[in-house]
Protein backbone atom coordinates (compact mmCIF):
# COMPACT_ATOMS: atom_id res chain seq x y z
CA UNK A 1 0.00 0.00 0.00
CA UNK A 2 2.03 2.89 -1.31
CA UNK A 3 -0.19 5.53 0.29
CA UNK A 4 0.81 4.77 3.87
CA UNK A 5 4.53 5.39 3.48
CA UNK A 6 4.12 8.99 2.21
CA UNK A 7 2.07 9.71 5.32
CA UNK A 8 4.93 8.47 7.47
CA UNK A 9 7.26 10.78 5.56
CA UNK A 10 4.78 13.65 6.04
CA UNK A 11 4.73 13.07 9.79
CA UNK A 12 8.52 12.84 9.81
CA UNK A 13 8.76 16.10 7.87
CA UNK A 14 6.56 17.88 10.40
CA UNK A 15 8.57 16.39 13.25
CA UNK A 16 11.97 17.43 11.89
CA UNK A 17 10.70 20.93 11.08
CA UNK A 18 9.29 21.38 14.59
CA UNK A 19 12.55 20.11 16.04
CA UNK A 20 14.51 22.61 13.95
CA UNK A 21 16.28 19.94 11.89
CA UNK A 22 17.30 20.95 8.38
CA UNK A 23 14.87 19.36 5.90
CA UNK A 24 17.58 18.67 3.34
CA UNK A 25 19.70 16.89 5.98
CA UNK A 26 16.69 14.72 6.82
CA UNK A 27 16.08 13.99 3.15
CA UNK A 28 19.73 13.08 2.60
CA UNK A 29 19.42 10.45 5.32
CA UNK A 30 16.11 9.22 3.94
CA UNK A 31 17.45 9.03 0.37
CA UNK A 32 20.17 6.69 1.56
CA UNK A 33 17.77 4.35 3.32
CA UNK A 34 15.81 1.34 2.17
CA UNK A 35 12.59 3.25 2.95
CA UNK A 36 13.19 5.88 0.27
CA UNK A 37 11.03 6.18 -2.84
CA UNK A 38 11.39 8.88 -5.55
CA UNK A 39 7.81 9.97 -4.82
CA UNK A 40 9.07 11.49 -1.57
CA UNK A 41 11.13 14.06 -3.45
CA UNK A 42 8.33 14.60 -5.95
CA UNK A 43 5.87 15.44 -3.15
CA UNK A 44 8.35 17.30 -0.93
CA UNK A 45 8.15 20.52 -2.96
CA UNK A 46 4.35 20.46 -2.76
CA UNK A 47 4.44 19.87 0.98
CA UNK A 48 6.99 22.59 1.66
CA UNK A 49 5.06 25.09 -0.51
CA UNK A 50 1.63 23.95 0.70
CA UNK A 51 0.58 23.88 -2.96
CA UNK A 52 -1.40 20.83 -4.01
CA UNK A 53 -3.04 22.12 -7.19
CA UNK A 54 -2.76 20.15 -10.44
CA UNK A 55 -2.93 16.74 -8.79
CA UNK A 56 -1.47 13.69 -10.42
CA UNK A 57 -3.73 11.67 -8.11
CA UNK A 58 -6.54 13.40 -6.19
CA UNK A 59 -7.19 12.67 -2.53
CA UNK A 60 -10.74 11.47 -3.29
CA UNK A 61 -9.31 8.78 -5.60
CA UNK A 62 -6.92 7.62 -2.90
CA UNK A 63 -9.80 7.32 -0.43
CA UNK A 64 -11.86 5.31 -2.96
CA UNK A 65 -8.92 3.01 -3.72
CA UNK A 66 -8.15 2.48 -0.04
CA UNK A 67 -11.78 1.63 0.68
CA UNK A 68 -11.82 -0.90 -2.18
CA UNK A 69 -8.56 -2.41 -0.93
CA UNK A 70 -9.86 -2.64 2.64
CA UNK A 71 -13.05 -4.35 1.48
CA UNK A 72 -11.10 -6.90 -0.56
CA UNK A 73 -8.61 -7.53 2.24
CA UNK A 74 -11.36 -7.92 4.84
CA UNK A 75 -13.18 -10.28 2.47
CA UNK A 76 -10.02 -12.37 2.34
CA UNK A 77 -9.88 -12.49 6.14
CA UNK A 78 -6.84 -10.24 6.47
CA UNK A 79 -6.14 -7.89 9.39
CA UNK A 80 -6.33 -4.32 8.06
CA UNK A 81 -6.09 -2.42 11.34
CA UNK A 82 -2.70 -0.99 10.35
CA UNK A 83 -4.48 1.16 7.76
CA UNK A 84 -7.21 2.47 10.05
CA UNK A 85 -5.38 5.72 10.78
CA UNK A 86 -4.98 6.48 7.09
CA UNK A 87 -8.63 5.66 6.53
CA UNK A 88 -9.67 8.15 9.26
CA UNK A 89 -7.34 10.78 7.81
CA UNK A 90 -8.87 10.33 4.36
CA UNK A 91 -12.37 10.60 5.84
CA UNK A 92 -11.42 14.01 7.29
CA UNK A 93 -10.10 15.16 3.91
CA UNK A 94 -13.53 15.94 2.47
CA UNK A 95 -14.44 18.36 5.27
CA UNK A 96 -10.99 19.92 4.93
CA UNK A 97 -11.57 20.61 1.23
CA UNK A 98 -8.80 18.30 0.05
CA UNK A 99 -10.70 15.88 -2.20
CA UNK A 100 -9.79 17.55 -5.50
CA UNK A 101 -6.20 18.33 -4.48
CA UNK A 102 -3.17 16.08 -4.81
CA UNK A 103 -3.16 13.31 -2.20
CA UNK A 104 -0.01 14.82 -0.70
CA UNK A 105 -2.35 17.55 0.64
CA UNK A 106 -2.96 15.15 3.52
CA UNK A 107 0.23 16.77 4.80
CA UNK A 108 -2.06 19.55 6.06
CA UNK A 109 -3.94 17.07 8.21
CA UNK A 110 -0.87 15.32 9.60
CA UNK A 111 0.14 18.67 11.10
CA UNK A 112 -2.87 18.47 13.40
CA UNK A 113 -3.37 16.28 16.41
CA UNK A 114 -5.97 13.69 15.58
CA UNK A 115 -7.97 11.41 17.78
CA UNK A 116 -6.39 8.07 18.58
Amino acid sequence: MASLTPQLVSLSLHLVQRAGVDVEAFMAILRGSALYAPTFDKKLAKELADDYANPNFPTAHLRKDLQLFLQAAAGAGLNTEGLSGLERLLERATAAGLDSLDYSSLHRLTAQTGER
